[in-house]
C-alpha cells in the first residue's frame, strides 16, 4: 500500500486502504513521510493520508512533526491540520502545544525572515555583481515570501480564519490602500508579543529598516559576502533545496572557500541538483581531491549527476596526463 502511493494509477486505492487501517497505518506513514530520500510528492501523500485518518494519534503525529519541520514540510503539515473537519486540527494544536507554542513558531518564522534580510543585504548587487548572486537573491526572496505565508497559516490557529485571510489578501494585492487595510486588520486582531515586529516585516520598509524592527528577535551584524554565504550554509537545514544549490554555485563562481562540513553535507543531499552544484564547486576548489571522490559517485541515482561525474572523470584524466 505504501508503494502504491508512488504511482498515479494506484494512489487513490492505496490512500483509501491506508485510511481504513486508521492508527495501525500511522507509524508506517510517518516513517515514509520523514524519509527525505523519497520524492516530495510521495511524502506529501503520506502526510495527507495521516490527516485523512484524523484520529487523535494521527493528529499527534502531525503536531509532533510540525514542531520539528521546516520550509515546505511545515507548510504542508499546517495546511493538513487546518483542513481537518470541524477545526479539530486547530483544537488539537492548541491542546498539545498551546497558544505559546504557536507564538513560538511564529517567532521562528520572523527570525528566519530576519536571516533572509541579512543575507539579502550582505549579498546585494552592491556587494556581489554576479549572475549566481542574483539567482541566490531571488531564492532568498522566495523563501522570505514562503515564511510569511506560513506565518499567516499559524495565525489561523489563534484568530478567526476570516480575519487572517482578509488581511493576507489585502497585503498581497500590492496596492498601498489595500496593504494599509491589511495591516489595519492585523493591528486590530493580533495580541501576540511579536506583533510590532510582524507588522514592520509586512509593511513597505527597506530590508535594513525591517531588520531594525526585528532587533528584539535577532541581531544583525554585517558580514563580508563570503562569510554571509558560509553563515547561510551553517543553517542549511532551514534553506530550500534550490537555495542551497545557489549557495554552492555562487561559491564556485566567486571562488570562495567553504568548509569540509558544508561540502560533505551537500554531497549527501537527497536532491541531485544540489549534489551537482557541490561537485561543480569542488571541481574549482579541490580538483586533485576529485580523483578519489569521483569514482565513488559513478552510481549516483540521479542521471544528471552521473553524466556530470563521467564528464569530470574524462576531463580529469586529460589533466592528469598533462601533469605527467
Amino acid at each position: 500500500m505504501l508503494r502504491g502511493l508512488q504511482y498515479k494509477s494506484t494512489r487513490e486505492a492505496a490512500m483509501n486502504a491506508l485510511v481504513r487501517l486508521e492508527n495501525e497505518a500511522v507509524p508506517m506513514l510517518v516513517q515514509l513521510a520523514d524519509d527525505v530520500q523519497q520524492p516530495d510528492a510521495v511524502r506529501l501523500y503520506a502526510w495527507q493520508a495521516i490527516g485523512m485518518i484524523g484520529t487523535i494519534a494521527a493528529q499527534d503525529a502531525l503536531i509532533s512533526h510540525l514542531q520539528d519541520a521546516w520550509g515546505m514540510d511545515r507548510r504542508n503539515v499546517l495546511r493538513i491540520l487546518l483542513e481537518i473537519p470541524n477545526e479539530a486540527g486547530i483544537e488539537s494544536v492548541l491542546d498539545r502545544i498551546g497558544r505559546r507554542g504557536v507564538e513560538h513558531l511564529i517567532g521562528q518564522e520572523l527570525e528566519f525572515i530576519g536571516q533572509m534580510y541579512a543575507a539579502l543585504l550582505d549579498l546585494s548587487p552592491d556587494q556581489v555583481q554576479l549572475k549566481e548572486a542574483e539567482l541566490l537573491q531571488q531564492a532568498l526572496q522566495s523563501m522570505q515570501t514562503d515564511a510569511q505565508g506560513r506565518m499567516f497559516m499559524l495565525m489561523q490557529f489563534l484568530y478567526p480564519i476570516g480575519a487572517v485571510k482578509a488581511a493576507a489578501f489585502n497585503l498581497q494585492s500590492g496596492s498601498h490602500s489595500n496593504m494599509a487595510r491589511g495591516l489595519e486588520i492585523l493591528d486590530n486582531t493580533l495580541d501576540i508579543p511579536s506583533k510590532r515586529a510582524l507588522l514592520i516585516v509586512l509593511d513597505r520598509h527597506s530590508e535594513l529598516e525591517k531588520l531594525r524592527g526585528l532587533s528584539e528577535i535577532m541581531s544583525y551584524q554585517p558580514l563580508r559576502p563570503s562569510d554571509r554565504l558560509r553563515h547561510l550554509l551553517e543553517r542549511r537545514r532551514f534553506l530550500s533545496d534550490w537555495t542551497i544549490a545557489c549557495c554552492f554555485h555562487l561559491a564556485q563562481r566567486a571562488r570562495w572557500s567553504l568548509t569540509a562540513e558544508h561540502t560533505i553535507a551537500g554531497l549527501r543531499h537527497p536532491k541531485g541538483f544540489v549534489r551537482e552544484a557541490v561537485l561543480s564547486y569542488l571541481w574549482m576548489a579541490s580538483p586533485r581531491a576529485m580523483q578519489k571522490l569521483l569514482p565513488m559517485l559513478r552510481n549516483d541515482p540521479d542521471q544528471l549527476v552521473t553524466a556530470q561525474v563521467q564528464k569530470m572523470m574524462k576531463d580529469l584524466e586529460q589533466q592528469i596526463s598533462r601533469w605527467a
